[in-house]
């Protein structure tokens, strides 16, 4: 084991197995890459829908977000997101499991890359090589304030990215943002700002220069009511565009999932006793448990998470957590590998 303390700020924990692959077969990565080309047109999708039938779904989406992003979430909406992150398990028929679909921001591509890099396995390298086209000029990354404990694993990824494209890219943080106006020639993505002047400078770059974004403002796409939409919304997808084919094969690899508001109540509750009254007037989105299959690893029962990233509908990433407890993300106790075909 290897703990990869470049990675994260201080105590906090990176471990990987660069010894030990996490081997998947030729058909789970068919699945893999199907699943990548599945959202990619459910997003694309829902940016058709919401520009010709907002009504329907853009208050499930746009719940909870400040007016600003709200706003930018409907503007150019040819714009869709070019990099994108899914999350898979594994339930216990074996079948992948789609847990998380995050189309919004970046995190997590340096963590991918080191484990790769790490693994020996850094010469064949596709995420870099999908991104690379669209790195057309300088490009700058911007940290938000509330992203900060992804400040070291983003300066690995603009390292690795400068390093393959040529090109000069920088991270930097929001703080810093109105006095590097000049240098932004070309902008990974649009982060949760926490000063409102940094969300309406970036808006503003956005509504006069959407193509200087690779990622372009999605925030509305990144919550998990998105995954309620081919379980409650699927006439609205059809018209938006896609068809019930897709619809149906993508609900193969997602979990039953709705919105709310829900009242929870223990089996035998009595009145108000042992009721959750909690997401009454809230929207609240409700998802199947997924009973997940653990895994022998190095004589140990763990389960997994495998984050994937999508370059498009392309895939360029995989790496695995796992961990002997669920959840499997979030803790110092999860080890990460490498995924290896074969």
């Amino acid at each position: 084991m290897k703990q990869l303390d470049y990675l994260l700020p201080p105590g906090h924990l990176f471990m990987i197995d660069e010894q030990n692959l996490f081997k998947i077969s030729t058909r789970d990565l068919q699945h893999i890459s199907r699943v990548g080309v599945l959202v990619n047109i459910l997003l694309r999708t829902v940016m058709a829908g919401l520009k010709s039938d907002p009504c329907m779904v853009s208050e499930l989406l746009f719940s909870g977000l400040a007016p600003d992003y709200r706003a930018l979430g409907m503007c150019h909406p040819e714009r869709a997101p070019m990099l994108t992150r899914v999350d898979l398990m594994v339930d216990v028929c074996g079948r992948w499991r789609i847990a998380e679909i995050d189309p919004a921001n970046k995190h997590g591509s340096g963590f991918s890359l080191a484990i790769r890099y790490e693994s020996g396995a850094g010469e064949r390298q596709k995420l870099l090589s999908l991104i690379a086209p669209l790195v057309t000029d300088d490009l700058t990354i911007v940290l938000g304030r509330n992203e900060s404990f992804f400040r070291y694993e983003q300066r690995y990824f603009a390292q690795k990215l400068a390093e393959f494209t040529g090109k000069n890219v920088k991270v930097i943080a929001e703080e810093k943002l109105s006095r590097n106006l000049d240098g932004l020639n070309l902008i990974l993505d649009f982060p949760f700002c926490h000063d409102a002047e940094n969300v309406k400078l970036l808006g503003r770059l956005f509504m006069e220069r959407p193509e200087i974004f690779i990622n372009p403002p999605r925030h509305g796409l990144g919550g998990k009511a998105l995954m309620t939409l081919p379980w409650e919304h699927e006439q609205w997808l059809e018209l938006a565009g896609m068809n019930q084919i897709e619809i149906q094969e993508l609900k193969a690899y997602l979990p039953p999932t709705y919105s709310g508001p829900f009242v929870g109540k223990e089996v035998f509750s009595s009145g108000a006793k042992g009721v959750n009254f909690d997401s009454i007037g809230k929207h609240t989105v409700f998802q199947k448990y997924v009973e997940q299959r653990p895994f022998d690893m190095n004589g140990e029962k763990k389960f997994i998470r495998m984050s994937c990233i999508f370059v498009g509908p392309s895939l360029g990433e995989l790496a695995v957590s796992a961990n002997t407890e669920l959840p499997v993300h979030g803790g110092n106790t999860s080890v990460h590998y490498h995924v290896n075909v074969g």
